[in-house]
This record gives C-alpha cells, sequence and structure tokens, in this order.
C-alpha cells in the first residue's frame, strides 16, 4: 500500500511539473502549443522514471535496461487508457468526462502493475525485470 501511495505522489508531482514546463514554454519562451506540450510531457516522463525509481520503488538495478522498460510500459499504459477510452465513449455511450475518470484509472492501474512487477522488479539473481 506504501508503493501504490508513493506512486500516486509521483503522478501528481510529474504531472504537475509536466504542467509548468508547458505553461512556462507556451507562455513564457512563446512555443506554440504542440511543441510546449512535447517538452512537458518529455520532463515529466524524465520525473516520473527518476522519482519512481529512488523514491517509490528505491531500484539498485541498471538504469539503462529500466529506461527502456519504463518507457514501454508508459507507452503500453497510454495506449490501454486511450482504448478504454474509445471502448467506453463509443461502445458503452459513457459521458466524455466519465469516461476520461475511468481511463485514467486504467492507466494508473496498469502502470503501477507493470512499473512494480517488471519495470522495478529484481530478481533473487539480481536482475531487472527478468
Amino acid at each position: 500500500m506504501k508503493q501504490l501511495l508513493r506512486f500516486a505522489a509521483v503522478g501528481v508531482v510529474n504531472t504537475g511539473l509536466g504542467y509548468a514546463v508547458i505553461f512556462a514554454c507556451m507562455y513564457l519562451a512563446g512555443l506554440d502549443a504542440v511543441a510546449s506540450n512535447v517538452f512537458g510531457y518529455a520532463v515529466g516522463l524524465v520525473a516520473s522514471y527518476v522519482l519512481n525509481r529512488t523514491y517509490t520503488f528505491r531500484s539498485a538495478a541498471a538504469a539503462p535496461g529500466e529506461i527502456v522498460r519504463f518507457v514501454s510500459i508508459f507507452l503500453l499504459a497510454y495506449l490501454a487508457n486511450l482504448g478504454a477510452l474509445l471502448l467506453l465513449i463509443h461502445r458503452v455511450g459513457m459521458h466524455e468526462g466519465g469516461a476520461q475518470l475511468l481511463a485514467g484509472v486504467v492507466y494508473f492501474g496498469l502502470s503501477f502493475m507493470l512499473n512494480k512487477y517488471y519495470v522495478f522488479a529484481v530478481n533473487r539473481a539480481g536482475t531487472a525485470g527478468r
């Protein structure tokens, strides 16, 4: 339960940081919305990896392999989120706002489980993610 709460706290921090970068790029640096979004998400993704590695899961494994797994899981969880969103809106007929919330739960749950048991998992031999 403690890891789940830490994971959620890291999510709040990296989301806030990502939005801060997005708005700083748009309103202080004069970048367009798309470029600002790319920079914000990149910063948020890096912050998420570093904080989850050090704070949530306290990993000591080699970082290069973890980074590849982390980005892969991020993409997989995002695609699951998008799939759930589209399913809920177009097949179930759910209101878009409610669908966003439920799809977010799918993203959060899948991301936590895969980060815990795949990205930052260390087996008895000391190798990560296997």
